[in-house]
Formats: structure tokens, C-alpha cells, sequence
């Protein structure tokens, strides 16, 4: 074991337990841990065990950082601290029973994997975040959690522009953010954007000034990441969000804010529009070729193996099996950019089932959640979270976005957000109704 794992070992011996006792003694340390727990997920500082950096899979190595000091320590606060036995706590979620299947078929694909510490290695990130999934969702119980929450998105995209603005002046063409590629951050972003723009146009709290920059900061990120996929899907999302904000009703208020937003937006369209143009017509036609081949070589694996060759195995059997017949040149023997084709190989036609059902759930989840006899926050917020998760698989039949660490952990923590907003939509119902009977009372 090198001296940093060791180093890294004795600093989480220290920091958990710390952390709760904090936590669960005093209030002020609670809120900090939420911050911190939330926020670290856009600055993920990890240390690998067993690392194989070599390997060209989705993962490789047992990865843990400071992300998991922060949501397990949080995680025990909710369990044993006396400010969380009025609050229900759920360790599956509603809505969560598939996300457990998909986790239980995961681990099974252990048993048939070509090299099971490469799936042990994808599974490990899996439960990190199925616990950020957990944490998330039974951290919001009431409208105030879910300002915080918003506030924490809002940071997020504030100090991430910041770097990319950092990157661009020192001549980083397609800016990263804090994320290990442009195309993550264009992914990471565009989720959050979705929100943003779905509580201006729903929620006259959220169309001060700053929240407008918010949303233009995110989308100017995305844009300086020159991410084809991410550049067409955040459009795309865009016009989802009007379209689902406009579900029970024409508002001209609305319609007053697209306009606005329009207006802003053509001269900056027409700066960066020939670049973005060059971007999109000049991609070369070997990149087409090569996913070809990488989808036929994961349809192969899926066909041949009813449970998947593996998680976080396609690498591997493409590169040192039989599968090595599809694919010529080992540059393009990395991974199958389709997150469904690779959920196909890795885990079976079975396993790419339970993988769309969840997701379908998450969906049928938010459109329910947006109308007439919910909160205008609660509406927008399922609006936004729904659509961002719409997006984010659009773009993967491009891409494996799902299985990139950020990803994957900023997917399980809206999610959570998503499954709670009914907990916050019925605290909201439960105030008004309390405030109708005191103005009751007060006029007798």
C-alpha cells in the first residue's frame, strides 16, 4: 500500500468521526456538512485502490474521496442525532425499489465477469452513488431544504464557471471546469442548467438578477466546452423546459422571459456561431466509424452473454477476448460510447431493462409532479431535474455519460431530490392549510 492510500486510510479514521460528533452536536456543523457533502460533488477528490490506470474501462480503481467523508458523516447524523427521530428515514427510498435492482444486478454481474476486480471497480461506484441517492433524498423534507439545495447549485456553477474562465485565459480551448474532460462538464452543467431555467420561467423568486446569471454562466459554459452533443441537447432541453412549463396554461409572463432570453442571446450566437458551425460541420467522419464498430462489437457481447461479459468489462473483452475481431485499431478500443449498448454488454439484455425502468420511473416520477395542484417550486423543480435526466440520455446514445464518476453521482443525488419533492410538496400544503386557518381565526 503506497503512503498516500495509508495517509488517506488515517484521515478518514479522523474526519468521520469528527465530522458526525460536530454534526450531531451542534446545528451550525449539520449545515455545513449538507454543504459540503452536496457541493463536493462537482470537485470530486479521489484516491484509487487496486489502481490499474492503464486499464481503458470506465473505472479504474476502488475510488473514494472527500465526497464520501462528507455523505457518510452526514448519513450517520441523520441516524443518531435527536434533531433527526421526528424526521422518517428510508433507507429505500420510494420509487427507490428499481434503483436496488439495478444495483443487485450490478454486483451479480461480479459472478460472470471476464476480470471481476474491473466490475468490483465500476460497482464500487455504483454504491457511492446509491448513497448520495439515499442521503439526498431523505436530507429534503421541507421548502427550506430545497432553497439550500438551490443555493448549492447555484455555487456550483458560479465557482466552476470561474475555473473555466481561469482555463480559457490560459489558451485551454475546450475548458474542463474541474471535470477530467469538457465533455463532462458540458454533461454536468447542462443538468443543472435544466433546473435553473425551469424555476425562472416557473417562480418569481428565482428571476432576480443573480439567478439569471446562473443560467447564463451555465450556458456559457457549455457552450466554451465546443461539446457537440451538449450544445444540441442543452437547445433541446431548453425547449422541453417551455414546453412542460406551459402544461396547464399559456402564461405571458413566460413568454415575456423567453423573449428576453432570445434577445440576449443572438449576439452571442453570432459570436460564437462560427466556431460552433466549424465545430459541427468539420468532425471527422473516422470518429462515426469507429462508435460503428464499437456498437457492433457490444451488440456481439450482449447477444452471446445473457448476464453482460461484466461491468466495467467491455474494455477488457474488446481489447483480450475474441470481441478484438471488430475493432482494427486499438486506439478505438477504449469503450462503446452508447450508454445503452455498453449497460447491454456489461450486464445483459436484463440488465439494460431494469436500467431503462429506472429511469422511465424517474420520468412518469417528474411529469406527475408538474401541475396545477402542486407548488410552483415544486413543479419547477421536477420540470428541471426531469429534463435534465431526459437530456443527459439523449446525448448518451453519444456518449457513456452515465458511467463518468460525476455523472453518475450528480445523476443518484437529483434523483433524490426528485423522489423527496413530494415530502416537500406536502410540508408546502400543510403550511398553507395552517396559514388559511389562523387568517380564519384572526378575522373572527
Amino acid at each position: 500500500m503506497e503512503a498516500k492510500q495509508v495517509l488517506f486510510i488515517v484521515l478518514t479514521l479522523g474526519f468521520v468521526p469528527v465530522a458526525t460528533w460536530m454534526g450531531i452536536t451542534f446545528k451550525w456543523a449539520e449545515r455545513y456538512l449538507v454543504a459540503g457533502a452536496f457541493f463536493s460533488t462537482a470537485y470530486l477528490i479521489d484516491i484509487n485502490f487496486v489502481s490499474m490506470e492503464m486499464y481503458r474501462g470506465d473505472t479504474r480503481g476502488f475510488e473514494i474521496g472527500i465526497t464520501d467523508w462528507m455523505v457518510v458523516s452526514l448519513l450517520l447524523v441523520m441516524l443518531l442525532s435527536p434533531r433527526w427521530r421526528k424526521k422518517p428515514f428510508s433507507l429505500i427510498p420510494p420509487n427507490g425499489s428499481l434503483v436496488l435492482a439495478y444495483l443487485l444486478l450490478a454486483a451479480a454481474s461480479l459472478l460472470v465477469a471476464y476480470v471481476p476486480v474491473y466490475a468490483g471497480f465500476g460497482l464500487m461506484k455504483l454504491v457511492r452513488g446509491v448513497t448520495v441517492f439515499v442521503v439526498a433524498y431523505n436530507y429534503l423534507n421541507e421548502e427550506a431544504d430545497l432553497a439550500f439545495v438551490i443555493k448549492i447549485l447555484a455555487a456550483i456553477v458560479f465557482i466552476e464557471f470561474i475555473v473555466v474562465i481561469n482555463q480559457r485565459l490560459h489558451g485551454i480551448y475546450r475548458a474542463p471546469g474541474t471535470t477530467p474532460h469538457s465533455n463532462t462538464l458540458a454533461g454536468y452543467i447542462n443538468f443543472i442548467n435544466m433546473i435553473f431555467f425551469a424555476l425562472l420561467l416557473g417562480h418569481a423568486q428565482y428571476r432576480r438578477a443573480v439567478y439569471w446569471c446562473v443560467l447564463a454562466m451555465g450556458s456559457l459554459m457549455v457552450l466554451a466546452t465546443f461539446s457537440r452533443g451538449a450544445i444540441t441537447v442543452m437547445f433541446v432541453g431548453y425547449g422541453l423546459v417551455t414546453l412542460l412549463s406551459f402544461k396547464d396554461r399559456l402564461e405571458s409572463r413566460k413568454l415575456q422571459i423567453i423573449a428576453v432570453i432570445c434577445l440576449f442571446a443572438l449576439p452571442l450566437l453570432g459570436k460564437v456561431g462560427p466556431a460552433l458551425i466549424e465545430r459541427f460541420t468539420n468532425a471527422p467522419e473516422e470518429s462515426g466509424e469507429s462508435r460503428g464498430y464499437a456498437n457492433t462489437a457490444a451488440l456481439a457481447m450482449a447477444n452471446d452473454h445473457f448476464l453482460g461479459v461484466g461491468l466495467n468489462n467491455y474494455s477488457h473483452a474488446v481489447n483480450e477476448t475474441s470481441y478484438i475481431r471488430f475493432i482494427d485499431n486499438p486506439v478505438d478500443r477504449g469503450i462503446v460510447h452508447n450508454i445503452f449498448l455498453l449497460h447491454a454488454c456489461e450486464m445483459g439484455w436484463p440488465g439494460l431493462l431494469v436500467f431503462v425502468c429506472m429511469l422511465l420511473n424517474f420520468f412518469r416520477l417528474g411529469y406527475r409532479l408538474v401541475g396545477k395542484q402542486y407548488s410552483v417550486l415544486v413543479s419547477s423543480m421536477a420540470i428541471g431535474i426531469t429534463i435534465g435526466m431526459v437530456g443527459l440520455f439523449m446525448q448518451g446514445a453519444l456518449e457513456w455519460f452515465f458511467r463518468q464518476t460525476y455523472i453518475t453521482v450528480e445523476f443518484f443525488m437529483l434523483a433524490g431530490f426528485l423522489v423527496a419533492l413530494p415530502k416537500v410538496q406536502l410540508q408546502i400544503a400543510r403550511q398553507h392549510k395552517q396559514q388559511l386557518l389562523w387568517r380564519q381565526l384572526c378575522h373572527q
